[in-house]
């Protein structure tokens, strides 16, 4: 239903947190929350007088996409006056809704598909998201403790490359208060000159800084750091405007001109009573900021003092902003009342449950050993706040030893199966491999043979991670010179100017996938190759289906997803001690007079882990597996069921889990459930259920030939997921897709029906275990 860049981006974790405090206050929980990235003063008073005059003048209609022209040069005016920066008004600066739609136009004006960004971490949580959004790849630079977590010359040179394309630089920094001197800038901007780099120069905090550390505008080093400095700057901080939404961007012409073209097509200009409210921030009295400014420091200093004196607790000294970013990593390893603390999110769930105190984990800000504490608060909230925090960390206690599991996961790169050309020429295939062949290198080459229903089909990749899963998912077959396999596929990453993508030629019976390191993409593409083999061949039927055997009785569950067949699929297994598995996603059926025989080809199962959900024991068994793109970041986390429920177990400060993506696998041992008795490799066919979701159908209704005909051949189900793709007899594995080999795979199927009752489930109207009761009492009276 939604776009896949959706699912390269998280939810942000600061508004999550600040939504929890919220509700738990609501619900007349006494939470101190430490966790807001807000002032806790009021708007001064003359600005709020200049909003509501805007109202009372009616200056209430559409403005300039950039903004008034008025506001414009007070920030021109502010940028020469107090920096040395001359900027035009009309040209080279635009306002925008806030400084986080600034830095989101930015990216989107700057950055170019496969263009790399750095950010130093721990760093604002949006960062990475918004290079993300812009197609770009965000490269993390981690900085360290000891260096009062300020990027250094010498990270910053080490880690450009030809790819890279800009710089964060956050001064001072949300989360950890770090701020720089004119000397370490001017260091930074050497290299950034040297490699001809653009910076994305964020000083929303700029005007909070303590112990006497004079602010220095990036862009102010000198002109050749200017034109390639992008300043981003607002009201929301230094004015306590957070909610009127006014930010800004001062930058080469050529670059705003870029940005109010973004704008123009997403929000048009910002409001025009914050305008006007922002205008007077910036050209009337001045003295709130100083009042401000200095009473956080007074508030940085009794929450600094607080933290140095817990035991176990460092904290650099934050040089401005309304943040301190201590290390509580030393808890880790501790307990209270048996529940370990693992990391930040442990953490953050423990202070909120037994403090009733709110901080935000580190682990959203890229850095886990931390946790951000917000002095933004009134200075009895810190007093309450630091004793509940000293109190709860004094409950901790040393966890006994145990034996954590280290997960065998591989993140990878590309997470959804790639998109597959199946009529590739001949002439086309020998282009292909050759420039597939071009980046096999010697010291990075991987070659096996698998033996995939009786066809032997050979993987050649660079790709340590699908070689991996290759050699787990298949049988073996030789791998001798003289054995010619019934085809090849080609795995290849690192290829230039390719976007994950596979291709299939039939004749030759080759495939080759490029620049995807996802599992599902080549495991679809070795079943699609043996399909082909196995039909033109040997006359088998390849289905796409879960499959049982019930007390002898051969079962196939048919359908599209959204028909819940994976969970009656795991129900019958569990209810039933005479279910033993077959496959859980694709057979081979050879016909015979009045019998339907299916193998499994694969040796081990390609399991989506949050089946978990419908079979618990799998956890365990999912520890020992290889795992692909298992979740261990709250922020990545995927489960709506969690979302909605805010029960997330990486919340709690759980290591990973198997429940909060769809896109996550094991290689699963199927022997592993209950030995041989519970896994077979062949069953007889005797009954075909064909799954569906609506709320007008009959629970289960038998179909004639006919009838079950029409809806597999269609590949779709009334009331499943709109969003979801549609295959041809529910089999997204198929490759050729001729009319002659869809006639072929509807004669297949019309010697199933033949060879087995067919049934149709609907989902819509019965639910899970009434269905599995219905399946077992047909089953074991044998249904005809």
């Amino acid at each position: 239903m939604t776009a896949d860049r959706i699912h390269l981006i998280g939810s942000s974790p600061t508004l999550k947190v600040a939504a929890k405090a919220k509700a738990l206050k609501e619900q007349g929980v006494d939470v101190i929350d430490l966790s807001v990235g807000e002032p806790d003063f009021a708007t001064p008073n003359h600005i709020k007088e200049a909003g509501r005059k805007a109202i009372d003048e009616n200056f209430t209609k559409y403005t300039a996409n950039e903004g008034i022209l008025p506001l414009r040069k007070a920030i021109a005016r502010h940028l020469e006056e107090e920096y040395g920066l001359s900027y035009k008004a009309a040209g080279e600066i635009i306002v925008s809704n806030g400084a986080k739609h600034s830095i989101y136009n930015a990216m989107m004006a700057i950055v170019n598909d496969g263009d790399e960004v750095i950010i130093p971490a721990p760093y604002w949580v949006s960062y990475p998201e918004m290079v993300k959004l812009a197609n770009g790849r965000p490269v993390i630079i981690q900085t360290r403790e000891e260096d009062g977590f300020r990027l250094t010359p010498d990270q910053l040179r080490d880690t450009i490359n030809a790819s890279t394309r800009a710089v964060f630089l956050n001064n001072p920094c949300n989360p950890t208060g770090s701020g720089y001197t004119r000397e370490e800038l001017e260091a930074i901007a050497e290299v950034v000159v040297e490699e001809d780099i653009m910076v994305i120069a964020d000083e929303i905090y700029g005007k909070l800084m303590y112990d006497e550390l004079k602010f220095t505008r990036f862009a102010s080093i000198n002109d050749e750091v200017k034109k390639r400095t992008i300043t981003i700057d607002g009201v929301s901080k230094a004015y306590s405007m957070t909610g009127w939404r006014i930010g800004f961007a001062a930058a080469p012409a050529e670059i705003t001109s870029a940005m109010a073209k973004v704008q123009s097509h997403a929000t048009s200009n910002p409001s025009s009573i914050s305008q006007r409210a922002a205008l007077e921030a910036y050209s009337g009295p001045q003295y709130e900021i100083s009042k401000m400014s200095a009473e956080f420091e007074k508030r940085r200093n009794f929450v600094l003092h607080k933290l140095q004196s817990m035991p176990r607790v460092s904290c650099p000294m934050p040089r401005g902003a309304f943040y301190a970013f201590p290390n509580m990593s030393a808890y880790y390893k501790m307990e209270y009342d048996g529940v370990p603390i693992r990391n930040s999110y442990g953490m953050a769930y423990f202070l909120l449950k037994h403090a009733n105190v709110a901080i935000v984990p580190g682990d959203a800000f890229g850095s886990d050993d931390f946790i951000r504490i917000s002095y933004a608060t009134s200075m009895a909230n810190l007093e309450e706040g630091m004793k509940r925090i000293g109190e709860a960390l004094a409950m901790l206690k040393p966890a006994p030893k145990r034996k954590l599991i280290k997960l065998a996961n591989t993140d990878t790169v590309v997470k959804h199966p790639a998109p597959v050309d199946w009529n590739v020429k001949v002439e086309m295939r020998d282009a292909i491999v050759a420039e597939a062949e071009a980046y096999l290198g010697h010291s990075s080459y991987f070659e096996w043979n698998a033996n995939i229903n009786g066809m032997i089909v050979q993987l050649r990749t660079n790709i340590g991670h699908l070689y991996d899963f290759w050699v787990e998912n298949w049988y073996p077959a030789q791998l001798e010179a003289d054995i010619e396999p019934h085809g090849v596929i080609y795995a290849v990453e690192g290829v230039p100017g390719r976007e994950s993508h596979a291709f299939y030629n039939s004749d030759t019976k080759t495939g080759v996938v490029f620049n995807s390191d996802h599992y599902g993409t080549l495991r679809s593409l070795a079943l699609g190759l043996t399909t082909d083999v196995a039909e033109r061949l040997f006359d088998i039927h390849a289905i796409r289906a879960l499959s049982m055997d019930i007390n002898g009785e051969g079962v196939l569950f048919i359908g599209p997803s959204g028909t819940k067949k994976t969970d009656l699929f795991w129900r019958l297994f569990q209810d039933d001690e005479a279910a033993a598995l077959h496959s859980n996603d694709y057979l081979f059926v050879r016909y015979g007079g009045g019998y339907a025989a299916a193998d499994n080809p694969e040796r081990k199962m390609y399991v989506q882990t949050n089946s978990v959900k419908a079979y618990q024991p799998l956890a365990k068994l999912f520890d020992k597996s290889k795992c692909e793109n298992v979740i261990t970041k709250v922020e990545d986390c995927r489960s709506d069921e969690h979302r909605l429920q805010e029960s997330c177990p990486l919340n709690s400060g759980a290591p990973y889990s198997y429940d909060c993506a769809k896109k996550s696998h094991a290689m699963l041992d199927p022997y592993w459930l209950g030995g041989m008795a519970r896994h077979v490799k062949r069953i007889d066919i005797r009954h075909v259920f064909i799954m569906r979701n609506d709320p007008v159908s009959a629970s289960m209704q038998k179909l004639d030939l006919e009838d079950a005909l029409h809806t597999v051949e269609a590949g779709y189900a009334a009331g499943t997921s709109a969003g979801g793709a549609q295959h041809a007899f529910y089999n997204p594995h198929l490759l050729v897709k001729t009319d002659e080999r869809l006639e072929l795979q509807k004669r297949f199927f019309t010697k199933l029906f033949q060879s087995a009752d067919v049934y149709q489930l609907n989902a819509g109207t019965a639910t899970v275990t009434e269905m599995a009761q219905q399946v077992l009492t047909h089953v074991s009276g044998n249904g005809r």
